[in-house]
């Protein structure tokens, strides 16, 4: 579980790095379907009493931030039209996932 939150670290702060700064909130909740505290992962990108894009898998939310980082990267922009010119630091420091 270390290396996907290390991924997912690495993704944010290229992002950051590019203006797009997400924060990650966690709660927990009790399934009586799987009969166990489940935890699901709310990721912010605007004021957290917003809505927030809901996973409950850390490996979901690695896939969406890796396309979240592809769309910036091929672009120099990001969905909402930042300007997010390439930088090779950047480059580097997001590689290995």
């Amino acid at each position: 579980m270390g290396n996907i939150q290390k991924k997912i670290n690495r993704i944010l702060m290229a992002l950051r790095r590019r203006g797009i700064v997400y924060k990650i909130n966690t709660q927990q909740f009790y399934s009586e379907k799987q009969d166990r505290i489940c935890t699901k992962l709310i990721l912010w990108e605007e004021h957290p009493q917003r809505d927030g894009k809901v996973f409950y898998s850390k490996v979901e939310m690695l896939k969406y931030l890796a396309e979240r980082w592809k769309e910036v990267r091929e672009d120099g922009k990001g969905q909402r039209g930042e300007d997010c010119g390439t930088r090779p630091e950047d480059e580097r420091e997001a590689e290995g996932f």
